[in-house]
């Protein structure tokens, strides 16, 4: 997974950024988030280091689409459990995902469904098949 953005450390650090924004979007940064935080860090090939300078400025990695969608798709579960990995679901969590997943070339119908799912199974574990099928409405 993210094939071409392993060639730009750019990019990667993007990602980080879009989570930590969401992560701080209620003024507050719990261990959980940052736990989840770090090991999205880690799967994607960014070391502690480089999480410490999106933290200390995340307005300088802005997200750029990658143009595989599979990895534009990863993207948007990480934002997606990022928002519901405190337990808690807050509106301007919400319109975060709804702006990154637009952006990420996500329907709006799509982007709102996934919503849905991660509130209903907030705070439990959500079936794969479940995501699936929210997916599978949208494919061409």
């Amino acid at each position: 997974m993210f094939n071409n953005y392993e060639k730009n450390i750019e990019d990667r650090k993007s990602i980080i950024a879009i989570l930590y924004q969401m992560a701080k979007s209620d003024n507050f940064v719990s261990n959980i988030e940052l736990v989840y935080l770090n090991k999205v860090a880690k799967s994607i090939g960014l070391n502690p280091i480089d999480v410490e300078e999106v933290i200390d400025h995340p307005e300088d990695f802005p997200l750029t689409a990658p143009t595989d969608e599979g990895e534009r798709m990863t993207i948007l579960y990480y934002l997606l459990f990022m928002m519901r990995v405190d337990g808690v679901i807050e509106s301007r969590e919400e319109k975060l995902v709804h702006e990154a997943g637009f952006r990420l070339g996500f329907s709006e119908n799509l982007i709102a469904d996934l919503i849905r799912v991660m509130k209903t199974y907030l705070n439990k574990e959500i079936p794969p098949e479940v995501m699936l099928e929210q997916i599978r409405k949208y494919l061409n």
